[in-house]
């Protein structure tokens, strides 16, 4: 049971930079904020409050077990110590969101390897459980007034950069919405979505103020749920604008491709060939339709791919037509000229004759 105590302080303090990636960074919806500047300022104001918290528990720890063991213990908690608060110092040169989670992951192995000294040091020496947590709460209640200040510094910052976040998710959703509009597109699904997370900003001002973790994790369940539901209902309505425009275009191009046989079956041409392709092509439109009304990505490339070569056919035999067509057409022209052309040497022989025949008559 000695090293019940250690290993409690060592989990308590595991969980608190556990919870800083995820109680920092809660997004509702749409795009990152992560590496936006109010929330890089709320990430590191998390790791000087947290840094120092840990270093005052560190120091208790380290002067019990420097009493228990004359001082000869504490070489390897001390350097465990100073790793940890240079890697929290780092944080306040770093400006993305990554370096300061991997700094994090860091600190949580530094915590780690605090912990398995102090608890094989607790054993060494035949420490006590209860002088143990007296001499960390001693430490932390000496340094409580400079860790309150970056505790209340971290939630201003917090609450800053989430209700900011909000706004900004706030904006692209609306924006979505007023795209799709535009298009005559009916967003009243996620009109209706939208306005339940908008109706949520008053609770997570509340709770950012109250410093409630427990109402803060509600209200971020809440936004991350009306989030998704959100996206999902964007995505149907924008599948639907690309199926309403895609749909009116293909109607469109089969009707002129119809209308290029009808032109060419009234110049006497066969078109039987290119009318089969063209059965084929209009056949496409049912499973079409049904790859956009059930969001298959796959599906659609698969009747897009089959349409190509369906279109490629249909222009290749089209062109046949009519380079037959103008073929046939030089040919009639060649056999009307040749016909001209003796029709008029006879006529120039013609009057030849008539020409001598009048001399001899003079």
């Amino acid at each position: 049971m000695k090293n019940q105590g250690t290993i409690l302080i060592g989990t308590i303090i595991l969980c608190m930079i556990v919870l800083c990636v995820s109680a920092v960074s809660a997004a509702n919806s749409g795009q990152s904020w992560n590496d936006n500047p109010e929330h890089i300022t709320a990430m590191k104001a998390y790791v000087a409050y947290v840094g120092e918290d840990y270093q005052a528990m560190m120091n208790g720890a380290i002067s019990y077990v420097g009493t228990i063991s004359g001082s000869a213990g504490t070489g390897d908690l001390t350097g465990a110590e100073q790793q940890f608060t240079a890697t929290a110092t780092s944080v306040g040169s770093m400006t993305t969101s990554d370096a300061i989670e991997a700094a994090l992951s860091q600190m949580k192995g530094e915590v780690a390897t605090f912990h398995t000294d102090a608890s094989n040091d607790l054993k060494t020496y035949n420490g006590s459980e209860s002088a143990l947590h007296t001499s960390v709460n001693a430490s932390v209640t000496a340094d409580q007034a400079t860790i309150d200040n970056l505790d209340t510094a971290w939630w201003t910052a917090r609450e800053t950069s989430r209700l900011d976040e909000f706004t900004h998710n706030d904006a692209i959703r609306n924006g979505a919405l007023s795209n799709l509009t535009a298009k005559n597109i009916d967003v009243s699904q996620a009109q209706g979505i939208e306005t339940q997370i908008s109706g949520l900003q008053p609770s997570l001002k509340s709770a950012l103020d109250a410093r409630d973790e427990n109402a803060l994790s509600s209200v971020n369940d809440q936004l991350g749920t009306f989030g998704k539901q959100f996206w999902e209902a964007i995505s149907g309505d924008m599948w639907q604008a690309r199926e309403t425009t895609r749909l009116a275009e293909f109607d469109n191009r089969t009707t002129n491709l119809q209308d290029q046989l009808t032109n060419l079956t009234a110049r006497g041409i066969d078109v039987t060939q290119a009318q089969a392709i063209l059965t084929q092509i209009v056949a496409e439109r049912a499973p079409l339709k049904a790859a956009f009304d059930n969001h298959d990505q796959q599906v659609l490339n698969t009747v897009d791919s089959q349409l190509t070569a369906l279109y490629q056919q249909f222009r290749t035999t089209v062109q046949g037509y009519r380079q037959a067509a103008i073929t046939t057409r030089k040919e009639e022209n060649a056999g009307n000229t040749t016909r001209n052309a003796s029709f008029r040497q006879a006529q120039v022989r013609y009057n030849a004759r008539t020409a001598a025949t009048g001399g001899n008559t003079s």
